[in-house]
């Protein structure tokens, strides 16, 4: 028969092991613990998993799958000293086009719902008119939009967003003073479809949802044209001036967090 006394000797021993081992490795098992529910619940939350494109300028040219200048333009990586490094794109005068044609292993499909962001600070002669600083451009055969979305600026000193219908005619969907060589947030939420009742576009600029056409926040349209389209920065147009177009945090991806410029 079991002495009890003996039993509870080796109960509290084993009661008192068990409180040393805890009170030794109980930190970091709480540490471990801690992070291991931080890294199941970061997961979820981390918008670059989500990524569709990054066009980062850190990434290099890579990025892009075509540079497009004429004779005197130039496409480089600088250092500014809010942005970080962003993208130069120099048109000279009397050039026609200096562009990045983005976006590297990505290609928007019918029924796709994307945002593109990115950030833009134009050194621009006042009042100078471009044909584009940003293009949703397309592609390939039996083209009749050729550019369903453009972001120029005008005359009049102000940077506008159109949409190019099927007939090629263009219609202003949001305009607003330009604020030439100040750092600008874009973001265009894009439904891309060849159904103008489905496809859609709506834009935030410095982080503000825009009214467009004067009445909505969502423009339906074409959003889908030729074989497929695809976004271009930089400058076409505005041959008489001198233009540079700096951009960065250059992102598509499939929700507005994501994609918005950090600061």
């Amino acid at each position: 028969m079991t002495d009890p006394s003996q039993t509870m000797k080796k109960i509290n021993l084993r009661l008192t092991t068990a409180l040393i081992v805890c009170c030794i490795l109980g930190p970091g098992l709480l540490s471990a613990s801690r992070a291991h529910l931080q890294s199941s619940i970061a997961h979820p939350l981390d918008t670059t998993m989500a990524l569709l494109w990054n066009g980062d300028a850190a990434l290099g040219p890579t990025v892009f799958k075509v540079l497009e200048t004429d004779s005197l333009g130039s496409i480089s990586v600088v250092q500014d000293s809010l942005a970080g490094k962003v993208w130069k794109i120099h048109k000279p005068v009397k050039n026609h086009r200096t562009e990045v044609h983005a976006a590297s292993g990505f290609v928007a499909g019918e029924g796709d719902d994307i945002y593109i962001g990115w950030r833009s600070k134009l050194d621009i002669p006042e009042h100078a008119q471009t044909f584009a600083v940003f293009q949703w451009k397309a592609y390939g055969d039996n083209m009749m939009q050729n550019f369903p979305l453009v972001f120029k600026t005008l005359i009049t000193g102000e940077i506008q967003l159109q949409y190019a219908t099927p007939q090629k005619v263009h219609i202003g969907l949001w305009s607003a003073p330009l604020s030439r060589n100040e750092w600008n947030d874009f973001v265009l939420h894009l439904y891309i479809s060849r159904d103008p009742a489905k496809g859609f576009v709506e834009f935030w600029y410095n982080g503000v949802q825009q009214q467009l056409a004067g009445s909505a926040a969502r423009y339906y349209g074409r959003t889908l044209d030729a074989g497929h389209c695809d976004p271009k920065w930089g400058v076409y147009g505005g041959d008489a001036y001198t233009i540079t177009n700096y951009v960065a945090a250059l992102k598509i991806g499939p929700n507005y967090t994501g994609v918005a410029p950090k600061h």
